[in-house]
């Protein structure tokens, strides 16, 4: 039954497509009794994908409301119009593939034996995962794909860049984070355990830096110093846990953990960004500069929205409209920063805030004394005074936090691309990924003095999609349309290429510095706001505010459980990110922050089978 169109989630939540075989239907005046098949909900994270064509990739269409040609995602998604109908895996694209050799989160008693499983199922691959971008039927595609991605990736890099020169206090900025992302994006490209994830500053390592400088400040430690050797230390855990096959418990992570995790970015997010405008109204620029501050912000976060929502309005056609929504959060910078250099000396702003970044490639944390910038390589044993040794090995503690919480970014990232609905040919190697993580990258931004990088999920499910052909096929039951997946260009081209042009950008400082900072604060606003749209623990939350019954909307979850057991779980889920957000704020305790998050998982192996019926978590945590 195809519920009412205003009780349909938003058409850019889309549930995944793990369906179970469904025989086709009988003819409309057959009167034939059948069980009703089993519903599918939807996986978290889900909801942020979407293809090159400009629509989620399971999506359905109803041709009594937008015709068989409805391509732009105006249809409804599947979850919401087919409730009780389910298609097999395998007829949406192919089935799931295999090597001959054990499977990528297998654990294995012998140490190492994983990685060098690893190792030899990406060798077959290797040289095709060159060559395949150049196929005929991949070439434009990932052409258009490295364009589009270039600005999806350049902007949350600006984004978090700001954000972290306010955090450390000027000691890494926009050129450490554009220097990071690139380097270590061209490294991943060649040597990746699965070149479709897209290397980015994170909400984790925001979160770790914010930690670690508390720290320092508490103890009188000099930050750049404490910084590189709990990278190293960071680094040495890596390797460590991937020799171990600590990876193979990724899968025993839910989508209660998936829930609490992304929830916690989200709202780091949205608290960074309140932050700063706080911060902005209680500095020492003028009024008209703070009010200037708060309209474009505003501004910025209203354009992003609505150059989104494009993508699925009857707006120009449909080719415009998937380009201005995927280059919207790039042509929303652009206009705002024209449109305050014409203004603010027209309205008296000469206080405005812009981008810190060097005219060269240098780093961004000047020497208060000689005002020269800091060289490159990291002084580990102090700048002002020597680096204690208790301090090296101090280090030990929040580097544990920042693996963990770098453990969490990179293999959850990896399941949500790696899922079995993508049809990839090829399949990926978390071990070797891992160990490429804390082998080069760790050792190299430590060194550096670069913020780490992992996985971005949202990048790098938005690369998935720009890489995946698609075709429109009728459903099963005859009601509507879907999207298949004919192909996926799997290959390295793309992702090495993105990177390589978020390096060249890095000669751009002169032109950066035109860019006022309240549009990367209203950019980082939308990036947190948007997220919650993709978790179905907030979606949970929106549903307790509606207390009228017959308005609830018809979600899997509502219907098959109870409404106290639905609060408590969903109230649970709030009580625990709010607690763990509150604490990666506060610095004297900052440092129990990933230590908490890492004990989401056996709390829930444990604890929460006994708070709530099976029944519950089977149809809340599936």
């Amino acid at each position: 039954t195809v519920p009412p169109s205003d009780t349909v989630p938003p058409s850019d939540t889309v549930p995944p497509s793990d369906y179970v075989p469904l025989a086709s239907p009988p003819p409309s005046h057959a009167a034939i009794h059948r069980p009703p098949p089993q519903r599918v909900p939807p996986t978290s994270m889900s909801r942020h994908e979407f293809s090159v064509k400009g629509m989620p990739l399971d999506f359905a269409n109803h041709a009594n409301d937008h015709g068989d040609d409805d391509l732009e995602g105006k249809g409804k998604p599947i979850a919401a119009a087919m409730d009780d109908v389910d298609i097999p895996t395998a007829a949406l694209g192919g089935a799931e593939p295999s090597d001959g050799l054990p499977g990528p989160l297998v654990y294995h008693r012998l140490p190492g034996k994983g990685l060098w499983i690893d190792i030899k199922r990406r060798s077959r691959y290797y040289r095709t995962d060159w060559t395949d971008a150049f196929l005929p039927e991949n070439l434009s595609i990932v052409i258009s794909t490295i364009l589009f991605m270039l600005f999806a990736c350049l902007a949350p890099a600006l984004a978090f860049g700001s954000i972290y020169e306010t955090v450390t206090k000027g000691q890494i900025g926009i050129m450490e984070t554009l220097l990071a992302t690139g380097v270590c994006g061209v490294i991943n490209a060649f040597v990746s355990g699965q070149p479709l994830t897209i290397q980015g500053p994170t909400g984790p390592e925001l979160a770790y830096l914010s930690m670690l400088i508390g720290l320092c400040g508490s103890l009188n430690l000099e930050f750049m110093p404490a910084k590189f050797w709990a990278g190293m230390w960071q680094s040495l855990y890596c390797v460590i846990y991937t020799l171990l096959h600590a990876c193979s418990l990724i899968s025993k992570v839910t989508r209660f953990t998936e829930e609490i995790f992304s929830a916690m970015i989200t709202m780091i997010e949205i608290v960074a960004a309140g932050t700063n405008i706080v911060n902005v109204f209680l500095g020492k620029a003028s009024i008209g500069a703070k009010l200037w501050t708060l309209i474009i912000v505003s501004l910025t976060y209203v354009m992003a929205v609505k150059f989104r929502e494009l993508r699925t309005s009857d707006w120009l056609n449909a080719n415009l409209r998937k380009n201005l929504s995927n280059y919207g959060v790039s042509i929303t910078i652009i206009s705002l920063t024209i449109l305050s250099s014409l203004l603010t000396p027209v309205l008296g702003i000469f206080d405005l805030r812009y981008l810190n970044v060097p005219t060269i490639i240098e780093p961004t944390w000047k020497d208060p004394t000689t005002g020269l910038a800091r060289p490159w390589i990291v002084k580990a044993g102090g700048y002002a005074r020597p680096f204690p040794a208790w301090g090296i090995f101090l280090m030990l503690i929040p580097a544990i936090g920042g693996c963990l919480l770098g453990y969490l970014d990179q293999n959850l990232t990896e399941v949500l691309v790696n899922r079995k609905d993508r049809m990839f040919k090829k399949l990926p190697a978390y071990h070797l990924s891992n160990m490429v993580v804390g082998l080069v990258l760790y050792p190299f931004c430590a060194i550096l003095g670069l913020p780490a990088p992992h996985p971005a999920t949202v990048r790098s499910l938005a690369h998935v999609m720009a890489v995946t052909s698609t075709v429109t096929v009728p459903l099963p039951d005859g009601k509507g349309t879907t999207v298949r997946v004919t192909g996926v260009a799997e290959q390295r081209v793309s992702h090495l290429a993105i990177h390589i042009l978020i390096l060249i950008c890095l000669t751009a400082g002169s032109v950066l510095r035109y860019v006022p900072q309240p549009i990367i604060i209203g950019i980082f606003l939308y990036l947190g706001i948007a997220s919650i749209r993709g978790n179905q623990m907030f979606d949970r939350l929106f549903v307790l505010f509606t207390f009228e019954r017959e308005r609830w909307p018809t979600y899997y979850y509502v219907q098959d459980v109870d409404r106290r057991e639905m609060t408590r779980f969903t109230l649970l889920q709030a009580g625990i990110v709010c607690t763990l957000v509150a604490i990666s704020r506060v610095s004297q305790i900052a440092i129990a922050f990933p230590f908490l998050m890492a004990t989401m998982i056996p709390l829930r192996i444990y604890v929460i089978p006994r708070l709530f019926s099976a029944e519950t978590i089977e149809v809340l945590d599936r």
